[in-house]
């Protein structure tokens, strides 16, 4: 069956996502944006100003929802509407987990094939991680400490940050959710999560009204103990992770694209390296698996409405954490 696309949201990810389906070949592709006008740069494709006009004008079978977040759940339920059967959702999947339990009500019902967006199940050093792990290269894991950081009014320059949805509670805005990558790749390497508590706040200059620093630690059901530490300040981006194990110690640097490993019965470094890899390749690559799924037998790099619900939940409950002071059992 050939894929009738409708791409909903033409922000700096959804026209990612555009571009990238028109170099895998993709032409049969409609978009809608709160401005209807065509695209200068794709003249050739019909834009509506909404689900409900794009849809009742077409017939699509495949969607991609890149709205800002707090839109998702609502996007979704218009699109459930019209029985789409293919649905990708950007991460995260909305900013509350009774909506994103209710978009999983609706898929299983409808029977629906749904898809979060968790790009980073695709970065090689993380396969690499989830390789080491798997062949229990460091032994019994004891701890991890990761870490992201990237000064947000450098995210988008062509854009004031005070006016984008990282700057906004009603958009779902904020470094938990922005960056909850980061939740999502433990529970992915090391979950399930048992205890999670985390103190966030607005701390900096920032002209914003959410958190810009977030500290947390968690505890996996296996007692492993990890950090997560999370900001919007970091001039030079940062996005690290160190694993310890009773037999030896991982660590992977995104920025310099490498994995180094050690183990007690080799003390040299390891080094598994990707750097000719482009950052774009693993938001191809995920839209690409994506689009040739078989649903039946989902590829292990998607993420579920599931996983996503956990990775959401965690991050909820980081956020009651620092309200009550407590740890939050999961």
């Amino acid at each position: 069956m050939s894929k009738k696309i409708l791409i909903v949201g033409l922000g700096s990810i959804g026209q990612r996502h555009l571009r990238n389906l028109l170099s895998l070949g993709y032409k049969d592709i409609c978009l809608v944006r709160r401005n209807a006008a065509v695209l200068k740069e794709f003249p050739d494709l019909k834009v509506y100003k909404s689900i409900r006009e794009a849809c009742e004008n077409m017939s699509f079978n495949t969607v991609i929802i890149a709205t800002p977040t707090a839109n998702h759940y609502k996007d979704f339920l218009e699109i459930s509407s019209f029985k789409i059967q293919n649905i990708y959702i950007e991460k995260p999947i909305t900013h509350s987990v009774e909506e994103a339990l209710k978009i999983n009500e609706i898929s299983n019902k409808l029977n629906l094939n749904v898809v979060v967006g968790y790009d980073l199940h695709f970065d090689l050093g993380l396969l690499k991680i989830k390789e080491l792990l798997e062949e229990n290269k460091v032994g019994k894991l004891c701890s991890f400490q990761v870490e992201v950081g990237q000064y947000l009014p450098d995210w988008r320059p062509h854009e004031d940050y005070r006016n984008g949805m990282s700057a906004k509670v009603a958009l779902g805005g904020g470094v938990m959710l922005d960056l909850i990558h980061e939740f999502d790749y433990v529970n992915w390497l090391f979950g399930p999560i048992k205890y999670i508590f985390g103190k966030n706040k607005q701390i900096s200059n920032l002209e914003i009204e959410t958190e810009d620093v977030s500290m947390n630690i968690v505890e996996t059901k296996q007692g492993v103990l990890g950090t997560i530490s999370l900001d919007y300040l970091q001039k030079e981006l940062s996005r690290t992770c160190k694993i310890v194990g009773d037999k030896g110690t991982i660590i992977w640097n995104y920025k310099e694209c490498k994995v180094l490993w050690m183990t007690h019965g080799n003390l040299t470094w390891q080094e598994f390296e990707y750097s000719h890899i482009e950052r774009n390749d693993r938001f191809i690559n995920i839209i690409k698996t994506f689009m040739n799924a078989d649903f039946k037998d989902l590829d292990v790099r998607l993420s579920t409405v599931n996983s996503a619900i956990k990775s959401l939940n965690m991050v909820i409950n980081v956020k009651k954490s620092n309200i009550e002071n407590k740890f939050i059992e999961l």
